[in-house]
C-alpha cells in the first residue's frame, strides 16, 4: 500500500481576496482523494480564522496552522483546532510535502 500524499498550501492573503476560496476548493479536492492537507496562514492570511468557511476545512480533515506573530501583530484571536505555529512550522511542512502551493 503506498503512503498517504500530502498537500502543503501557503496562503498569506485575507479572506476577501479571491485566494481563500481558490484554497478552499483545492484543500477539498484534495481531502476528497485520500490525501493529508496542511495549510500555514501567515502574514493577512490569519484573518481567514474568522472566516467560517476556511473553518470549515477543519471539520473536513485539514490541518491548519498559523504564524503566531503574525497573528498577534494583527490583533487577532486563533480560532478553535487552528495550531499556533512559527516560520521552523512552516519549514517543516516544505519539507514534508509531496507538493507545496503558494498564494501570495
Amino acid at each position: 500500500m503506498s503512503e498517504q500524499k500530502k498537500l502543503g498550501i501557503l496562503l498569506t492573503t485575507s479572506p476577501e481576496n479571491t485566494n481563500t476560496n481558490t484554497v478552499i476548493k483545492l484543500a477539498e479536492a484534495a481531502l476528497k482523494k485520500q490525501m493529508e492537507v496542511r495549510v500555514f496562514l501567515m502574514c493577512d492570511g490569519v484573518f481567514n480564522v474568522n472566516h467560517p468557511p476556511f473553518l470549515s476545512l477543519l471539520d473536513k480533515g485539514a490541518h491548519v496552522c498559523l504564524c503566531q506573530q503574525n497573528l498577534n501583530e494583527r490583533f487577532q484571536d486563533e480560532g478553535n483546532g487552528i495550531i499556533l505555529g512559527s516560520q521552523y512550522d512552516f519549514a517543516c511542512n516544505v519539507r514534508d510535502v509531496d507538493r507545496l502551493l503558494a498564494f501570495c
